[in-house]
């Protein structure tokens, strides 16, 4: 469920998912990096998510779809869709009756989310920042998961994401993040420094994309910051709970009325 936008910031805020300085390029040249990489494990995506989380990635996804507040009928658009995970749960939500955007910019992740395809989903190339030919207010609800620390520019990214739902509709992200408990921390620090780029290469035979999920989580903006940017791109009640220890963030908000 990665995105990377090709763009830098509109809003004088530079390249502002970026918080330190891991040597990961940014602009452009990370847009490609990124889309090549993900285009190239497409095919083991999910089954890399399962064995990483054992399996928990779902309970994480099913919190996130409660928090979309969402029902039978409902319209919600799922950024950085990837192969579709969240994009199916959110559309066992709605129903029949409902209708499911999945948006991502990787051509090889849709072809594999489409190989599963459900009635109320349309899958859709794009780019997360500049959401063209999608209506404002259209959505009850907007999603990302494991995709906004690709994102050079998160203003962008939630500007559109609170632009396409009504008012009073719900914002939705979950990623990954370094926990501040000693313990997980450690933990942390075994597992996805060391053992997860290993198990990527076994599995996927890319050792650079899954090395560069660790460095991608280090040099993301903190819980607090991101919290801040929802707040200044029209999203109130802003609130995040940390998961499996703070490994997991879950940001959620509502767009003012």
């Amino acid at each position: 469920m990665q995105w990377v936008s090709s763009t830098t910031s509109r809003r004088g805020g530079g390249i502002s998912a970026v918080r330190g300085d891991s040597g990961l390029p940014g602009g452009r040249e990370r847009a490609r990096m990124v889309r090549e990489m993900f285009d190239r494990i497409s095919g083991r995506y999910e089954l890399l998510n399962a064995v990483m989380t054992a399996g928990l990635y779902r309970l994480w996804n099913r919190r996130a779809v409660d928090l979309t507040w969402l029902g039978p009928g409902g319209r919600v658009i799922d950024l950085a869709c990837g192969t579709g995970s969240l994009t199916r749960e959110l559309a066992r939500r709605v129903g029949p009756g409902g209708y499911v955007l999945g948006v991502d910019f990787s051509e090889n992740m849709l072809a594999a989310a489409r190989e599963r395809p459900v009635g109320q989903i349309e899958y859709r190339l794009g780019d997360a920042t500049r959401l063209e030919g999608v209506p404002s207010g259209g959505f009850d609800a907007a999603t990302i998961a494991y995709g906004a620390r690709n994102i050079p520019d998160l203003e962008a990214l939630f500007a559109e994401m609170a632009r396409v739902v009504r008012n009073g509709g719900r914002v939705v992200c979950l990623e990954i993040a370094e926990p501040e408990d000693p313990l997980f921390a450690r933990f942390y620090g075994i597992w996805f420094d060391k053992i997860v780029p290993r198990l990527g290469a076994v599995i996927s035979g890319d050792a650079r994309a899954y090395s560069y999920l660790p460095e991608s989580v280090k040099e993301f903006v903190s819980p607090e910051g991101l919290a801040a940017i929802m707040r200044r791109n029209g999203l109130q009640s802003v609130r995040w709970e940390r998961l499996a220890g703070g490994i997991i963030t879950l940001h959620h908000a509502t767009k003012r009325a």
